[in-house]
């Protein structure tokens, strides 16, 4: 194996089509790099550890970490980063566990805001519109209920509503969470306003588009189709796209510390 590889980390799940969605998705994106996928849970013999060994074991010196995941805000991205070193272990009980990392690690921000991640919105967004005039955007993100993860939800979630308000000139926009669970207050504030669109921000189709979100809507009017990020090939275009970024900002890393005799740790897009 080449000595620089790539590792997509994403959350898993039993249902094999929500894995294949994930795995058609690092398949097309585009990269020269040997790159694998690895799962927080739920996939046998596919967990970050069992990956991260595999890579090192096959000669990767440099490994560049993909999180497959909506928010930085997201508990298990905290988890992800103190797994592999770069942050405090979590004071939440978890069960995860440390993974000695030897291997230099270029770590890449999961997908939050990026032009691709607006696009595939945008999309969504024409498919249940009719008249933007009249309808009011209702965007829902997971959210956490652990300090500074809120937080972090809440700034991509007001990012995102002020542009998609903007672009498409709705009269009222808004975001909910499900974690603390804010969709139903929110839902019924946009209604006067218009027909309400709803777009859930989550990477793929599962228990939280297919049931939470319809639950708390019960016998509200609302537009939904339950549409999440995959299969869009724009997933795949921002997985290809990242790793890039990753290798020439390391590139230029190296030659500021060659050219000014210090070191320097640099996290891609932080």
């Amino acid at each position: 194996m080449a000595k620089t590889a790539a590792l997509v980390i994403a959350h898993g799940s039993p249902d094999p089509d929500w894995l294949s969605l994930v795995e058609s998705a690092v398949r097309q994106c585009q990269s020269e790099l040997p790159t694998r996928v690895a799962y927080l849970g739920g996939v046998e013999g596919r967990s970050i550890s069992d990956e991260w060994k595999r890579l090192e074991a096959s000669g990767a010196k440099r490994i560049v970490v993909v999180p497959l995941f909506a928010s930085a805000g997201s508990n298990h991205v905290t988890e992800i980063r103190a797994m592999l070193g770069l942050e405090p272990w979590p004071a939440w009980e978890t069960e995860q566990v440390r993974i000695p990392v030897r291997a230099r690690l270029l770590w890449c921000p999961p997908l939050e805001d990026h032009p691709l991640v607006e696009q595939i919105v945008s999309q969504r967004i024409q498919e249940l519109s009719s008249d933007p005039r009249k309808e009011a955007l209702l965007l829902v993100g997971h959210g956490s209920d652990l300090p500074g993860g809120q937080e972090r939800w809440e700034k991509l979630l007001r990012r995102m509503t002020f542009r998609l308000q903007n672009r498409y000139a709705f009269p009222a926009a808004g975001y909910a969470t499900l974690r603390p669970d804010t969709l139903r207050e929110q839902a019924l504030l946009l209604a006067e306003k218009g027909d309400v669109l709803v777009l859930p921000l989550f990477v793929s189709q599962g228990y939280f588009t297919r049931k939470a979100i319809p639950a708390r809507l019960a016998e509200l009017p609302y537009r939904y189709n339950g549409s999440a990020y995959l299969p869009h090939p724009l997933i795949a275009d921002w997985i290809g796209q990242s790793i890039r970024t990753a290798l020439v900002t390391d590139l230029f890393t190296k030659r500021s510390v060659y050219e000014h005799g210090r070191e320097k740790t640099v996290e891609m897009g932080r």
